[in-house]
């Protein structure tokens, strides 16, 4: 009797300690779900090697307070993208260093709230400043009839750089056939190699 005593006394210990474990993990799940809007990505570029990345970009007509709300995403992802790292590892040799990059793949994805048709236009892209890439560490190219755009980083150097810029789109009104041009408002680019 002793025995089944101490048998349910150790089942009644256990049951409380899983009950809080399970009522603990409950808030952890509930907050996943509630996924920021604005976040950081990092690419990795392996020492040697190459990596293509896939994104979205969905542009915005201004609004009356200001420009409108560009959503840059990964493929598959609902989060905006604000900063944007592309990581290169330490001491490549120098052949490696020649053949190491990321081909950035951002496809431009049509705006239901607006009626016509975006593309990337000019560049691409518009940088804050006059040499806002210094190290001439990206480069550019619009294909698929200015719906796609190719962007190349290269680190050259042992050195880490901010790149702020807003993509270039042009707006083709499908009533008028007027042609806008507008930027967005971010990300920053930051290749490194730390």
């Amino acid at each position: 009797m002793a025995a089944e005593k101490k048998k349910a006394d150790k089942k009644t210990e256990k049951k409380p300690v899983k009950k809080v474990a399970a009522s603990a993990k409950k808030p952890v799940k509930k907050s996943a779900k509630n996924v920021a809007t604005v976040g950081d990505v990092t690419v990795n570029v392996p020492k040697g090697g190459q990596v293509i990345k896939f994104f979205n970009l969905v542009p915005a007509m201004p609004t009356v307070s200001g420009p409108g709300d560009w959503k840059f995403t990964e493929v598959g992802s609902t989060v905006d993208i604000s900063t944007l790292t592309v990581r290169f590892e330490l001491n490549p040799s120098a052949i490696e260093r020649e053949f190491e990059r990321a081909i950035l793949v951002i496809k431009m994805q049509p705006n239901p709230s607006t009626n016509g048709t975006w593309r990337f236009a000019l560049s691409g892209v518009a940088t804050d400043a006059a040499d806002s890439d210094p190290s001439n560490d990206i480069a550019l190219e619009i294909i698929d009839n200015g719906f796609t755009m190719l962007v190349y980083v290269h680190v050259l150097e042992n050195s880490e750089e901010a790149i702020p810029f807003g993509f270039v789109a042009s707006f083709t009104n499908a009533a008028t056939g007027a042609v806008s041009i507008y930027e967005s408002q971010d990300p920053t680019i930051y290749p490194r190699r730390p």
